[in-house]
């Protein structure tokens, strides 16, 4: 589960929760509690999803919120690095993601120079635990980096 707090521009005072339960799934919108709606990214732009109470105001700038955060960028960064080594990175939060490589690759030789590379790619300040598997899991490993 992925959880941000939107504060709406003019009015601090007015936070909103933005949650996703699941990689994929919808960004939910909460206030005080209650659910208003939820945004999704198709084509490029952020619409409702189903019924909402959400101002229409509030999509873009929630949207945009959700675009700027590392766990959208960081799996993309990761699979460009090592292109040879790593079949998908998947997030599992904003703290943790899930690494896995390809087949024929030496899992032991490649824990050590991405644990000695990983912290030079993050841009955010607080430890993110990877979970690191094999192709075919049968060896696997976590690591914690912080920037």
């Amino acid at each position: 589960m992925i959880e941000l707090i939107y504060f709406e521009k003019n009015n601090i005072h007015e936070a909103y929760q933005v949650i996703q339960f699941r990689a994929g799934e919808s960004w939910r919108i909460v206030r005080e509690g209650e659910l208003l709606g939820s945004l999704i990214k198709k084509d490029g732009d952020w619409q409702i999803s189903g019924q909402s109470e959400l101002a229409p105001h509030l999509i873009q700038p929630i949207g945009g919120l959700i675009d700027a955060q590392e766990f959208n960028r960081l799996p993309g960064d990761i699979k460009y690095h090592w292109s040879a080594q790593i079949q998908d990175v998947i997030p599992s939060g904003d703290a943790e993601y899930l690494v896995i490589t390809k087949p024929g690759i030496d899992f032991d030789t490649f824990l050590k120079l991405f644990s000695a590379y990983i912290p030079n790619l993050l841009k955010v300040e607080w430890p993110i635990l990877f979970r690191l598997y094999n192709a075919d899991m049968s060896a696997d490993a976590q690591l914690t980096a912080q920037r």
